[in-house]
């Protein structure tokens, strides 16, 4: 008799899990959850409604209006949400409060996908919504809580109101987490945390007198207001600049026969993001790999790994000349480390730690200190702040031994002024500040520009050195499609795959992962 091991019943259909998670006006998050389960097998989940974040906090969640279909199960025991899903497709729907949290000019979205399953999930598939069309930075990461390595595939759509997330393999027990940033104000915040440090104050005294030192105090008085006042006012001409959009920039000056491309003030792509907003951005290294391809420096290509998934590989083309800045050599050092020629995005996704762009950061920083851009005013704030402390030990002595100690007030009173006007001043400097509005042209223009008005012989030039600065700006996707995910010619540092039709339509996802990388690393460096 021949006897034959067949494999469970269940083998041929894995488990999958699909999600639909709907931000509404009132902050409240709506999670339509579609669980696949082979047949023969159950999938339980204990998915807790609390997950660490940055600055030594929890972050808590709450679900209500819980409702199934399917014989699917699903109750809130305190901290947890507990989930059964039966053989066959179920559905779980239900109500999140506490996903969004308030931030420095934005809002940040986090919710735990999956958590904990008792079994592995072959495909883990969803999508996010919201009020704006505008969500910026989407994470979507995995592995166990603490541990985290982004998912398979996040993008988001041709509109740019809807992010798409995959993951495939999800261990068993093992969590997958998204988060995305959203504009200010976007919907009422309802995060709620609990924090592990204590922090508390104090403030301090002051004195009085007569004669001289009534002088002393009133003319320490006036500059101290005076210094407050000038730096209240160049605070709200950068808020004016920021804000205002100049006439739209000549990006291409006669020179040569095609025209030379000429950025704002010489800008490049991975400096915007910091020169707008005083920090780095995610999108700002994906803009930089982007202009370092675009002027030869780089050679990108579509591959497809074994198993026919896609990737992309990222190579060396030219030697980093002198006109590589030093922010450069070390966002290249970061891609490309250790030396190597050439490198698979997928190797960079799936290290077992984030990157480290500490040094880009550091770099890029001082390169836009460099141009002028950007002032820091740590000086005159450690100035103010010891002129102030010695102000008050002054006061506080000269009362005790029985002398006027309006000479400690007016000290105190100028450190204050001081340490204040170096707290009101923008980092931006008012030559940054003409940037930011000179940017904000740029943005209108590579939003508006019709590829049907530009010169034959000069849209190659443009079309090609504007990819890196609508990357930075986030308009990628629709300055590519503008122009048909093709451009006026072939690109000679990007070679597509041959089922990419149009042979650009994947050159956003190579960015959107890039700018994922940067997210996870910046985001590490926070905690």
């Amino acid at each position: 008799m021949l006897l034959t091991a067949s494999p469970p019943a269940h083998a041929e259909s894995p488990f999958t899990l699909d999600l639909t998670l709907d931000v509404r006006d009132d902050g409240t998050l709506q999670v339509t959850q579609t669980t696949t389960v082979p047949d023969g097998a159950t999938a339980t989940s204990e998915q807790p409604l609390q997950i660490a974040v940055e600055g030594n906090r929890t972050q808590h969640f709450s679900v209500s209006d819980i409702s199934t279909e399917g014989g699917a199960q699903a109750s809130v025991d305190g901290e947890t949400l507990s989930l059964s899903a039966p053989a066959g497709t179920s559905t779980v729907s239900y109500t999140v409060n506490g996903t969004i949290a308030d931030g420095p000019d934005l809002q940040q979205f986090t919710w735990v996908l999956a958590a904990a399953w008792s079994e592995p999930i072959a495909e883990l598939t969803g999508t996010f919504s919201s009020p704006t069309a505008a969500p910026d930075s989407p994470i979507c990461a995995y592995g166990q809580i603490g541990v985290r390595r982004l998912c398979s595939l996040t993008q988001t759509d041709h509109s740019g109101g809807t992010v798409s997330f995959q993951h495939n393999n999800l261990s068993a027990g093992d969590a997958a987490v998204f988060s995305v940033l959203l504009p200010a104000d976007t919907v009422p915040a309802t995060a709620e945390f609990t924090a592990t440090v204590a922090e508390g104050g104090e403030p301090s005294p002051a004195g009085q007198g007569g004669g001289p030192g009534l002088i002393a105090v009133t003319v320490a008085t006036v500059l101290a207001g005076a210094a407050v006042a000038a730096a209240w006012w160049r605070r709200r001409s950068d808020r004016i600049a920021a804000q205002s959009i100049t006439d739209h920039p000549n990006l291409l000056s006669p020179d040569g026969t095609n025209g030379v491309f000429t950025s704002p003030d010489g800008v490049l792509p991975g400096q915007i993001g910091t020169v707008m907003s005083g920090a780095a951005r995610p999108s700002d290294i994906g803009a930089t790999v982007l202009d370092l391809a675009v002027r030869n420096y780089l050679w990108l290509a579509e591959i497809q790994r074994d198993g026919g998934e896609p990737d992309f590989q990222i190579s060396r083309r030219a030697d980093l000349d002198d006109a590589v800045t030093p922010y450069e050599r070390a966002v290249v050092d970061v891609v490309l480390p250790d030396g190597r020629q050439s490198i698979l995005l997928s190797e960079l996704t799936g290290a077992p730690a984030a990157v480290d762009l500490r040094r880009a950061s550091t770099e890029l920083a001082r390169s836009i200190a460099g141009r002028g851009w950007i002032r820091h005013w740590r000086t005159a704030l450690t100035v103010g702040l010891w002129l102030l402390g010695i102000g008050t030990v002054a006061t506080l002595v000269l009362y005790v031994a029985g002398v006027s100690p309006l000479f400690g007030v007016a000290a105190a009173i100028l450190g204050a002024g001081s340490a204040a006007a170096a707290l009101l001043l923008p980092a931006r400097t008012p030559r940054g500040s003409r940037l930011t509005a000179a940017l904000g042209g740029l943005r209108l223009h590579l939003s508006n520009v019709d590829p049907a008005t530009v010169d034959a012989a000069a849209a190659p030039v443009l079309f090609e050195r504007a990819l890196p600065y609508a990357q930075a700006a986030g308009h990628l996707q629709p300055w590519l499609a503008r122009w048909d995910y093709t451009g006026p010619q072939t690109l000679e540092w990007y070679q597509p795959s041959a089922d990419s039709n149009p042979p650009l339509v994947r050159l956003p996802a190579l960015a959107a992962t890039l700018d994922g990388i940067a997210a996870q690393s910046l985001a590490s460096e926070q905690r």
